[in-house]
């Protein structure tokens, strides 16, 4: 096999590898909002403002199923770490020297990925022992509501990384659209209601209401969407442009 033949089966290797990495989010998402919401018993959200055998009761049903989608949307969490990684290795494209900007999404990437599995634990956990005190349950709902949809800081340090990249890209064949820029500007300013949940318990500013909840949820599925379709243009035309000058180089 001569060295262009290598070169350009590494670059197929490389699209296919970034390819799954990127479908890894949608994964996710169905994952999450299907086995954690649907299937794990926590859509219709349990009230912030339900008494503690109200919410000991709610744990206790059907409390195998709910242990099964619990446990596939920790299995799914994990696949945010490769969709992370793709999102680093275009923006990486858009850094001359030193990829400071890939490696400030992806280590923020990795802590939105611990602070996910930490509260689904504990919504495992509580549906592990569902017989114990009622206050105690209580407590572990409280703390895995709170944890799920409170910690957008570190989802900050991806999107400002990602729209840092995107403006600060001045090449004729810019890696991503100008527009995904403001776009994921408008993510982070939608995500910040989130933070009333731990000022109400009822009304839409609680973790079951439009703001404290919906909204965020909403945009928070839409932004991998949104990624995964822009993700899978860059990633081809990459292999696209190098593919070429590997055969003029030949």
């Amino acid at each position: 096999m001569t060295a262009p033949d290598e070169l350009l089966r590494d670059i197929e290797l490389s699209r296919k590898i970034q390819t799954f990495c990127t479908w890894c989010g949608p994964a996710f998402v169905v994952l999450l909002f299907g086995g954690w919401g649907l299937m794990g018993g926590f859509i219709p959200l349990i009230p912030p403002s339900w008494q503690a055998q109200q919410v000991a009761a709610a744990y206790g049903e059907t409390v195998n199923a709910h242990r099964l989608g619990a446990l596939l949307a920790l299995i799914g969490i994990f696949l945010t770490i490769p969709f992370f990684f793709a999102i680093s290795m275009q923006i990486r494209r858009t850094e001359l020297r030193v990829p400071s900007l890939a490696i400030l999404q992806f280590a923020s990437g990795i802590i939105v990925t611990v602070v996910l599995i930490i509260p689904m634990l504990l919504f495992i956990g509580g549906l592990f022992r569902p017989e114990r005190p009622a206050e105690l349950t209580k407590l572990v709902n409280d703390l895995s509501y709170v944890m799920l949809i409170l910690p957008w800081p570190p989802i900050f340090g991806q999107l400002g990384a990602l729209v840092v990249a995107i403006f600060h890209d001045r090449s004729t064949t810019p890696v991503f659209p100008r527009w995904l820029g403001f776009f994921n500007l408008w993510v982070a300013l939608l995500l910040l209601p989130a933070s009333m949940i731990i000022f109400f318990k009822t009304g839409p500013f609680a973790w079951t209401g439009v703001i404290g909840f919906w909204i965020p949820a909403a945009v928070f599925g839409i932004w991998y969407i949104v990624m995964t379709v822009v993700l899978l243009r860059a990633i081809r035309d990459e292999a696209a442009t190098d593919e070429r000058a590997a055969r003029s180089n030949a």
